[in-house]
């Protein structure tokens, strides 16, 4: 259905806008490739200055996709719900491919990606459980936290134990803990809304 309604957006413009269209989409695709690249650098290549600094900026390219892509499709008239749909998809697997490397590499608790995995997947549910009751449930404040803190997070991780070797074992046990706590809790936030929405239905229907 997705894929159908995606060709008839794609139908209906003009050359111009169906170019700025499929780029913008590259655009956000861009972060799966760009996180890729941070795993395989970051554990296979020795961690010297050149090769942190080079991390940096693949992590901070990640970042920059991921607000960008959305400013100009509304820069662009070009939000689409195909957008909608492959945004959030790349900001989750792009950000568990970079939490895998650093729990890989010794650098964050493993248990961070699975974690991360379960909420991802329990939001999705909650929303799926949203549109077949005819809704939508909207950005929680919980989940932009949540987001804000992975990212400052996996700087955090890269940096610090390089640049503080000394720190290296705390950064990695109280960072962890934060990102496990913050995105624990935003998963529960939007499990709470969807169980209170289901609860308000058959209140509703008795």
């Amino acid at each position: 259905m997705s894929e159908n309604r995606t060709r008839t957006i794609i139908g209906g413009m003009t050359d111009s806008k169906r170019g700025q269209f499929i780029l913008l989409q590259l655009l956000t695709i861009a972060r799966l490739p760009i996180s890729i690249a941070f795993a395989v650098v970051l554990l296979n290549v020795d961690r010297t200055t050149p090769v942190v600094a080079t991390l940096f900026v693949l992590l901070l390219l990640g970042e920059i996709t991921d607000g960008l892509d959305g400013w100009v499709a509304r820069r662009l008239n070009l939000v689409s719900e195909w957008g909608a749909m492959l945004d959030p998809y790349a900001d989750s697997v792009s950000r568990l491919i970079i939490y895998w490397a650093l729990g890989a590499a010794g650098l964050g608790l493993t248990i961070v990606p699975l974690v991360m995995a379960i909420r991802d997947v329990t939001t999705a549910y909650c929303r799926i459980v949203w549109t077949r009751r005819g809704g939508s449930v909207s950005a929680r404040i919980s989940g932009k936290i949540k987001a804000v803190v992975q990212c400052v997070a996996a700087f955090v991780m890269l940096v610090i134990p390089f640049a503080w070797p000394e720190y290296d074992k705390l950064t990695v046990l109280t960072v962890s803990w934060i990102v496990i706590v913050t995105t624990a809790l935003s998963g529960i936030d939007y499990a709470a809304v969807t169980i209170k929405g289901l609860i308000a239905d058959r209140d509703s229907q008795d």
